[in-house]
Order: C-alpha cells, then structure tokens, then sequence
C-alpha cells in the first residue's frame, strides 16, 4: 500500500463500536469516455466491505466515503 498517512491517535472501543454500526456514503466515479457517471451509495460497514472486494479490477474509482448515520 502507498500513500501518506497524516495522521493516526487512539479512539475507544465505544467510538468503535459507534464506527461498526454506522451508515457511510460512497461516491464513486466512473470516467466512461462518453459519458462519465458519478454514483452514490448508502452502505453499512459490511456492505461496503463486500463493495470493496475486488473493487481495483473496475475503472470506477471513490471520491468520498463519509458516516452520515451513527447507530449505537
């Protein structure tokens, strides 16, 4: 893995706990030639796991991923 991490600090296992039971959104971008699209999906942590496998072997790529909804 490359990239640059900035910054890293310890959290509690109920921020954890709060982070596994949450909702994110994921944008995506795929840069079809003639029509490039932008999506966006609500995932729960699981779901987004599953999404995330195999994910490279697309041309599509993330933009964002946020929590929006905190369920613990």
């Amino acid at each position: 893995m490359s990239g640059l991490l900035i910054e890293s600090k310890a959290i509690g296992t109920d921020e954890v706990d709060i982070y596994m039971s949450s909702k994110y959104r994921i944008t995506t971008v795929i840069p079809f030639k003639d029509n490039p699209v932008m999506n966006i999906y609500l995932f729960t942590k699981e779901e987004f796991d599953k999404f995330l496998r195999g994910y490279d072997q697309y041309a599509g790529f993330i933009v964002s991923a946020e929590q929006v909804e905190a369920m613990a």
